[in-house]
């Protein structure tokens, strides 16, 4: 029921960045000329030479324009901008709307993925997105960028670990072995869990998002999906229970709690871009937010 989530191990893994087309000119050919070679000869010769420059100008032109194609077409992916947006920018408003969340603790805020995001370091300290944020009855996608050497619940929304009356919602986790690990829950026979591969508590920048396109469920992480699941039910959470930024309801001392737990941990670390989307984002539109080619 619970992805693997308590040994303290910490693993390395390669920054997600984005990655730029080069277009490289190659050179003229040299054309050798012999000692006795005539004055015809040798106005060949610059004409060859001429003819090879151009050439190789309109070769390095094509290149160029390709290359400036491909950037475009990555950068035309980016669609639609989220319903709600946590920026982190100092701040714990709602960039896209009026759903502001609020800090508790000593959530402070750091260089984010893009300008500022948020450090939450541990325990007694989280941010609470209000209880209308995060239901949908169709498609959705809830991403986010994260950065820590060590592991927690990042988002996390339920109303309660056990022995609660039915809601909706999700833990989304990153373990101490550094798996990115979600548990489901919405309003059909649909609790399920999914993880990445481990390694991704290595310190650098992480894009995840959960997609869910008509009855599958995507984990995607830095742009490649990682696991899929069947979905069924609705996403509408009939307990209204806020979601929360660096804790969930299993973990011990969690805010909201009814005493039931299972240890899962306070995130500590960076989280940037929350971003809540009333539609599936397209594999293009995933990709090119995990190259950072998305930027708000």
């Amino acid at each position: 029921m619970v992805a693997p989530c308590n040994a303290a191990t910490d693993s390395v893994a390669t920054d997600s960045a984005a990655i730029d087309s080069a277009a490289i000119d190659a050179p003229a050919p040299d054309v050798g000329l012999a000692d006795d070679a005539t004055d015809s000869a040798a106005t060949d010769s610059v004409a060859t030479d001429s003819a090879a420059t151009d050439s190789a100008a309109t070769d390095s032109a094509a290149t160029d324009s390709a290359a400036t194609d491909s950037a475009a077409t990555d950068a035309t992916a980016c669609g639609e901008g989220p319903v709600t947006l946590y920026r982190g920018e100092g701040t714990t408003l709602d960039s896209a709307g009026d759903q502001h969340a609020t800090a508790t603790g000593e959530v402070a805020y750091v260089e984010g993925r893009f300008g500022q995001g948020f450090s939450i370091n541990g325990p007694r300290n989280y941010v609470t997105i209000p209880p209308t944020v995060g239901n949908f009855d169709g498609d959705f996608t809830i991403a986010l960028w994260f950065k820590t050497r060590y592991w927690g619940v990042m988002l996390g929304r339920r109303a309660g670990c056990w022995n609660v009356p039915p809601y909706t919602g999700e833990d989304f986790d990153l373990t101490a072995e550094g798996y990115v690990a979600v548990e489901v829950f919405t309003s059909g026979p649909g609790y399920f869990s999914v993880h990445s591969p481990p390694g991704f508590n290595d310190d650098a920048w992480h894009h995840a998002a959960m997609v869910r396109r008509g009855d599958v469920f995507h984990l995607v992480v830095d742009g490649s999906t990682t696991a899929t699941h069947a979905i069924s039910g609705d996403f509408v959470d009939p307990s209204r229970s806020p979601s929360y930024l660096g804790v969930g309801r299993c973990t011990p001392g969690a805010p909201g709690s009814n005493g039931t737990q299972d240890g899962r941990a306070w995130y500590t670390g960076a989280l940037d871009e929350v971003a809540f989307y009333d539609r599936a984002l397209s594999p293009d539109e995933l990709v090119a937010q995990a190259r950072g080619l998305c930027a708000p």
